[in-house]
């Protein structure tokens, strides 16, 4: 793999230094980059809104995923889908052998198919479930994909700008574990990842938290509520299972939880159910805590069934339980220049933001020893995974502006050429 520059490279400690990174930002030649990101707040709040209504379940993003292919496009950017269904998009530099700077952004939300999706504007928010997650991280995607374009800003090292799938759910960081595979020729190339996700711009993630999604499965002979009383059901199973469950597992803030997020069973109310499931999430701050977890599920399952067919009077309820997704745990060092950066470019803007665990696309390249980390997309938001979903635009040119800074300061990108004239404003 191609590393990033360490500290000890004199030419990237030049760039990178605080005090450069303040240069930077206070440079006239850059002011009117700076000031574009404002003035183009109008149209990212439509783009914000029209991405937001494709539709984009987890396993279903192909549509809003031709739909940023179109948009990267007609900025004039090399785009297109890879094996995993990824937008890429290069933006190459003068320097060709240099490690390659990845923004990415996941395309899907946490909603079922069919979810009704129409954006609205009230009392200032943008309502529509998925506008906050992760529709704030793909607009600033495109903020920053079309500030480059407009004013032609070159750079020494080159940029890959990514909408990935498979965040959410049961997606299991599908887009991000092809991204950095052998199979899709990048993962010796990226030197490092930022992962805009979100809004806001007080958290930075650097420590990705490992879960584990589980599916039970109950099945039992079924039968007549009534003829049949008393045989085993998959379903009282399958109660006697969570009730078992949550009573083991206490949530433990920023320590571990676990989640039932989906129970489903039976055939009809007069019936004793031959099938039941339950999806679990189980999360902890490391693996031994995830491995724990795990011991505890097991636990429940056999107490459950157990209890079931004790009182059961005829037929037996079995279970299994089938791991549906795992996603690995990881750190960036404190020391990390990616880190240090992001620090510098915090101060230069007057930004204060804390450090924090959490489950991102990030996971990926933290496993893999990678320097990656998750920025907010900068405005607010609330409601993330429920239907009553919102997200209020004040303030987000900071946020984009942050973002911006830390990719010129990533890609040693040249000032923009004096007298080339200004961008042309709206789509």
């Amino acid at each position: 793999m191609k590393r990033a520059p360490s500290e000890n490279d004199g030419r990237w400690a030049l760039v990178t230094a605080p005090e450069a990174v303040a240069r930077r930002w206070q440079e006239p030649a850059w002011q009117p980059v700076y000031r574009y990101l404002e003035e183009i707040e109008g149209w990212l709040q439509q783009e914000q809104m029209e991405l937001t209504a494709v539709a984009a379940p987890t396993q279903f993003e192909g549509l809003r995923a031709e739909w940023m292919l179109q948009r990267w496009q007609g900025l004039g950017l090399a785009a297109r889908l890879d094996g995993a269904g990824n937008v890429v998009a290069e933006r190459p530099g003068s320097e060709p052998e240099a490690p390659w700077l990845a923004v990415t952004a996941h395309l899907d939300t946490a909603f079922a198919p069919g979810t009704a999706v129409r954006p609205e504007r009230r009392g200032g928010r943008i309502w529509a479930p998925g506008i906050s997650d992760n529709g704030a991280g793909l607009a600033a995607l495109l903020a920053l994909a079309r500030t480059l374009q407009e004013w032609k800003i070159a750079t020494r090292f080159p940029l890959l700008l990514v909408a990935n799938v498979g965040e959410e759910g049961e997606g299991d960081l599908k887009g991000m574990r092809h991204l950095f595979s052998a199979e899709s020729g990048w993962a010796e190339r990226i030197g490092w990842t930022v992962v805009l996700d979100g809004p806001g711009t007080d958290q930075i993630t650097t420590a990705a938290l490992p879960s584990r999604r589980l599916r039970l499965v109950l099945e039992g002979p079924g039968g007549h509520s009534w003829s049949d009383l008393g045989r085993a059901s998959a379903v009282h199973a399958a109660l006697r299972v969570g009730a078992a469950l949550l009573a083991q597992v206490q949530p433990q803030a920023q320590v571990q939880g676990c989640n039932v997020g989906w129970m489903q069973g039976g055939s009809a109310v007069n019936a004793i159910a031959a099938e039941a499931q339950l999806k679990l999430d189980l999360r902890a701050r490391d693996r031994a805590g995830l491995e724990q977890l795990s011991q505890a599920v097991r636990r429940a399952v056999a107490a459950g069934v157990e209890q079931e067919n004790g009182a059961a009077l005829s037929g037996t309820a079995t279970a299994r339980v089938e791991v549906i997704g795992e996603r690995p745990g990881g750190e960036l060092e404190a020391e990390a220049p990616l880190l240090q950066l992001v620090r510098s470019v915090d101060r230069a803007l007057g930004l204060e933001a804390e450090e924090q665990r959490a489950s991102t696309d990030a996971n990926i390249p933290l496993s893999q020893g990678r320097e990656a980390l998750r920025l907010g997309a900068g405005g607010q938001g609330g409601g993330v995974h429920t239907l009553q979903e919102w997200f209020d635009p004040q303030g987000r040119t900071v946020a984009l502006q942050r973002v911006l800074l830390l990719v010129l300061a990533l890609t040693q990108a040249e000032a923009p050429g004096a007298g080339r004239g200004r961008p042309r404003r709206g789509r």
